[in-house]
């Protein structure tokens, strides 16, 4: 088998698969898939609170916000209530019941990360999270990110679809008109 030297993206991809497999067991624990803990952690923390701002931040299709929302609300982890300036936006709140749920995740998701980094130095880990957000910011700024993908399209259908004459139309002569 050929060697290939180890690609700084796949093994990112590995320890992604790794983490996320650990935390789906850990928040099994307690009723949550990983994206159900996302969308809490969104909007306990006010960076989204409608199924757009969420799907936006999740990266994800906003039709496919019902699947992942509708569990939370069955829980009664969340309530869904009119926007006061715009009925045809349901904002998403926590109930007390999210509340206690989130607290409860949180402490395990912490748990976890404690165990998955004990022995790593403090100054490798403000290493690699400074790293991370550097790579976050490349990758989102990056022509083939699928937010930028998404945005040029609807900056190309925008576009009228001639663009208007600047001169005169010269008429031939003897044409008519």
């Amino acid at each position: 088998m050929a060697q290939f030297p180890q690609s700084t993206v796949y093994l990112l991809k590995r320890a992604e698969l790794a983490v996320r497999g650990c935390v789906e067991v850990a928040l099994g624990g307690v009723d949550l898939t990983p994206s159900q803990y996302f969308i809490l952690l969104l909007v306990k923390s006010e960076e989204a609170s409608s199924s757009a701002e969420l799907a936006r931040a999740m990266g994800v299709l906003p039709q496919s916000m019902t699947e992942l929302i509708a569990p939370l609300e069955k829980k009664g982890a969340i309530v869904r209530r009119p926007d006061p300036d715009n009925n045809r936006i349901l904002r998403i709140e926590l109930t007390a019941a999210g509340d206690r749920l989130f607290a409860k995740a949180t402490e395990v998701a912490l748990r976890l990360e404690q165990e998955l980094l004990e022995g790593f130095d403090e100054r490798d880990l403000v290493l690699l999270n400074r790293m991370f957000v550097e790579l976050t910011a490349k990758a989102e700024a990056h022509s083939y990110h699928p937010k930028l993908r998404r945005l040029g399209k609807v900056a190309a259908k925008s576009k009228p679809a001639r663009p208007a004459r600047k001169t005169p139309v010269r008429r031939r002569a003897g044409s008519e008109g």
